[in-house]
């Protein structure tokens, strides 16, 4: 650098320490509100998911085909009576009784901003296997907010009402998650 540029540089620093006026002041920043601790989501979705990936997968049944309307009844019904048609017919009945017991357990908790969260387990005659148990457990561990996060982005008519979401475990439990509307009229 050129002496008369630092020269300068060195006047107007001192006389920046020197000079024992100064027109300002120091306002502190309000201190912001306390953050409500958020559930970790990630990682509860993490644990369910690990539990439930042993579970094998048991494909729904396919819905059964719409009942006959009675026009297509009564046409097939006058059909088998026009016809003379001789058959017999030999009747076996068996029947088994089966005693099963059921026992339900529902346990609910209300979260601070009010979002439900209900378990309810349910075995009808039917012990639970290891991975069902554990995926039950990881399942009732997530936090219905981290669920009604999730599902936020869902269209909107889905979003308005107050609305709930059950996942099934085969007999062995269902995890109901309850979300409030996010849509404020």
């Amino acid at each position: 650098m050129d002496e008369p540029k630092i020269l300068k540089l060195a006047v107007f620093l001192v006389f920046l320490v020197v000079q024992p006026r100064t027109n300002g002041q120091w306002i502190p920043r309000p201190i912001p509100p306390p953050i409500a601790p958020r559930p970790l989501c990630a990682s509860q979705f993490a644990l369910a998911s690990h539990a439930c990936a042993f579970l094998p997968y048991v494909p729904s049944p396919s819905p059964s085909p719409p009942p006959p309307s009675l026009i297509e009844r009564h046409d097939s019904l006058k059909h088998q009576l026009s016809h003379d048609h001789k058959h017999e017919h030999e009747h076996e009945h068996e029947h088994q009784h089966e005693h099963e017991h059921e026992h339900e357990h529902e346990h609910e908790h209300e979260h601070k901003d009010g979002h439900r969260h209900e378990h309810r387990h349910r075995r009808h005659g039917h012990t639970m296997t290891p991975v069902e148990a554990s995926c039950c457990h990881w399942l009732g561990t997530i936090d219905s907010e981290c669920v009604c996060d999730l599902l936020v982005y869902l269209p909107p008519f889905l979003s308005r009402p107050v609305h709930e979401y059950t996942v099934s475990v085969k007999d062995s439990c269902n995890v109901t998650f309850q979300c409030a509307s996010r849509i404020t009229t």
